[in-house]
């Protein structure tokens, strides 16, 4: 009877505090994810003050215009390539910001985009400011030369992009919770 009494005293207490562990390891309410800002995003402000905070970011950040496909008195600007991504860690990078094409396996050796951004006046006060990512990829091919790869992009870049601009021009922390910087990725600005 003892021998019973003390595995039922030992089952007892491994029931109590397994049930006392189990909720901690299972997460019942999950944190929301922060939508996408909407793009284009309407601001407050005068086209002329857009126009100018990203010259300056773009500047900050290393990013070449491309005067030639730029047209600042429409409001347009188009950034030259810039590569972001090299050697093992590209595939993972471009999967992070594009959705790579599945229709074979390829050996991804680089990654670059190049950005449209767009300032669009509504009327004296307000504007609208787009951002529209190009994504590629570079495959390194044993039998052809390397060459870039169009990727469509998932809308991760212009989110990111789009709040740093905007939060830089209101003067507010657009970022996503928990980030608090204002970047384009590896510029902080």
């Amino acid at each position: 009877m003892r021998l019973k009494l003390g595995s039922l005293y030992s089952a007892l207490l491994l029931l109590a505090g397994w049930a006392v562990v189990a909720p901690a390891q299972i997460q019942f309410d999950r944190p929301k994810t922060e939508p996408p800002l909407p793009n284009p995003y309407t601001i407050n402000v005068k086209r002329d003050q857009i126009l100018n905070t990203t010259r300056e970011v773009l500047k900050t950040c290393s990013v070449p215009l491309d005067d030639n496909l730029s047209k600042p008195a429409e409001g347009r600007f188009t950034t030259k390539p810039v590569v972001f991504t090299k050697g093992v860690t590209a595939r993972a990078d471009l999967e992070h910001y594009s959705n790579l094409p599945a229709r074979e396996v390829r050996n991804w050796t680089q990654g670059r985009y190049y950005l449209e951004i767009l300032a669009l006046p509504l009327d004296e006060k307000r504007s609208q400011l787009q951002i529209i990512a190009h994504i590629q990829g570079r495959d390194a091919n044993v039998l052809s030369s390397e060459k870039w790869i169009d990727s469509p992009s998932n809308g991760t870049l212009e989110d990111e992009i789009l709040r740093g601009l905007a939060g830089k021009i209101l003067g507010l922390d657009l970022s996503i919770k928990g980030n608090n910087r204002r970047r384009m990725l590896n510029c902080e600005y």
